[in-house]
């Protein structure tokens, strides 16, 4: 993807918010990190990653109920 988007796009990438902890979803963490782009996930998506094998997001978001990222 990140091909694609200096293809298509061509704006830099200044970061990733994965929706949670699927070979889909966070498998690509290690490209995101090495190009430098920084990396949110669900708090516990990053617990459950190492347990999957995945790499964690470098920092949890927590959604509050009324729909602010805290």
């Amino acid at each position: 993807i990140l091909n694609w988007i200096k293809q298509e796009i061509n704006l830099p990438v200044a970061l990733a918010v994965v929706t949670h902890a699927h070979q889909d979803k966070m498998g690509g963490m290690d490209a995101l990190h090495a190009a430098g782009i920084a990396t949110y996930a669900n708090a516990l998506s990053n617990q459950l990653a190492p347990q999957e094998g995945m790499v964690a997001a470098q920092h949890s978001l927590t959604f509050a109920a009324n729909g602010w990222v805290e």
